[in-house]
């Protein structure tokens, strides 16, 4: 019998959902100039400094995720649990961005182009982004179902009130406890986000192949194709090759296969009816705001 896990991917099906709008949103005009050594400095400049910014909401957006994951309490698979993998990986992409937000500005300055952004050049892709991000909320740690002597309420003044503070909405009818993987919709966003940038980068890496496999006005380092480029060779030398490396992919899928993973044993041993109600649940949380994030992607590129 197939797993969860192979018999349904969340993230594939989200790909398939919306594949107009994820192309737009990967195969811009902008990407295909930038791969035939067409865009001019001052367009890649306000793209670079716009994208600087959403470095920015991303950072705050992370520390805001990472907030809200409940680590384990019990040492036994506390390592294999999703909440410190997925931990682990929003820390490894702080390191990540952080090191990118240097590349930026060391490009910037090896090539001449301008990473400040004056108001009038902000994309509205930028706006909706950091709107994206800033929705990110904070949903739990939850109460544990268990504790020790020493860590329980009564021993910690204020702890329960705390708990409470993040663990229950109350409503009308009374408290509610937290969704079924609360941190997935911050999660999805950060694997959205950079599974177009992946997808995006990737493409222009083959389109600049093609130009290159039908050109021969460069020699083996690209050196004449550089001098050629309007950007002078900013993106196909330096960017293109690395937001389409492997390592980038397999950062990118590692999110991708934990997300997964964590749905699959959501709906592990439930079948029929039960079955097609919580992955119904889950589908209601996500796919509009899959929607928005593909549109927020899409308006990040400039018109060319």
């Amino acid at each position: 019998m197939a797993s969860p896990r192979e018999s349904w991917s969340l993230t594939e099906h989200l790909l398939s959902t919306q594949e107009q709008l994820y192309k737009s949103a990967t195969q811009h005009p902008f990407l295909l100039a930038g791969a035939e050594g067409r865009l001019p400095k001052d367009l890649l400049s306000r793209w670079l400094a716009n994208d600087r910014l959403y470095i920015h909401s991303y950072i705050r957006a992370a520390g805001t995720l990472l907030a809200s994951i409940d680590l384990p309490r019990q040492v036994p698979g506390s390592q294999d649990a999703f909440e410190t993998q997925l931990a682990d990986w929003l820390i490894e992409a702080l390191v990540a961005i952080r090191k990118e937000e240097r590349f930026f500005i060391d490009v910037a300055d090896r090539y001449g182009l301008g990473i400040e952004l004056a108001p009038e050049s902000q994309l509205p892709g930028l706006t909706l982004i950091q709107s994206i991000f800033s929705s990110i909320a904070i949903s739990s740690p939850t109460a544990p179902s268990s504790s020790s002597p020493t860590d329980t309420p009564s021993k910690l003044p204020g702890l329960a009130l705390v708990q409470s503070l993040f663990t229950t909405t109350t409503t009308a009818t009374g408290p509610t406890p937290p969704p079924l993987l609360p941190w997935l919709e911050g999660a999805l966003t950060f694997w959205g986000t950079e599974r177009c940038y992946l997808g995006a980068w990737s493409w222009a890496r083959d389109k600049a192949e093609e130009r290159r496999s039908s050109s021969g006005d460069h020699d083996d380092d690209g050196h004449a194709e550089k001098e050629q480029d309007a950007d002078g060779g900013a993106l196909r030398r330096e960017f293109i090759p690395n937001w389409s490396s492997p390592e980038f992919a397999e950062f990118v899928d590692k999110l991708g296969r934990l997300i997964d993973a964590a749905v699959a044993g959501a709906l592990a041993g439930k079948e029929g009816e039960e079955l097609e109600r919580v992955r119904g649940e889950i589908l209601g949380r996500v796919e509009g705001k899959w929607r928005t994030l593909l549109e927020a992607e899409r308006l990040f590129w400039p018109d060319v």
